[in-house]
């Protein structure tokens, strides 16, 4: 298996992830803005442990089918 060297080979692969980060630390902060109610808060806080614990393993998953590494 060869690892990708380039640039741009380097953000097919991370690129994503690195956006999947950045959503869920824009859901992390807006979990922890005050004056929301406890269930919008309570859902948003759900929401970015989702974001991070589904959404790396299915780019990994998909961009290995796609053969994008």
């Amino acid at each position: 298996m060869s690892v990708p060297r380039s640039l741009p080979s380097l953000l097919a692969v991370f690129g994503p992830l690195f956006l999947l980060g950045v959503a869920a630390g824009a859901l992390r902060a807006l979990a922890l803005r005050p004056g929301i109610p406890h269930r919008r808060r309570r859902a948003l806080q759900a929401a970015w442990v989702l974001t991070l614990l589904a959404g790396a393993p299915l780019w990994l998953i998909l961009a290995a089918a796609l053969g994008v590494f």
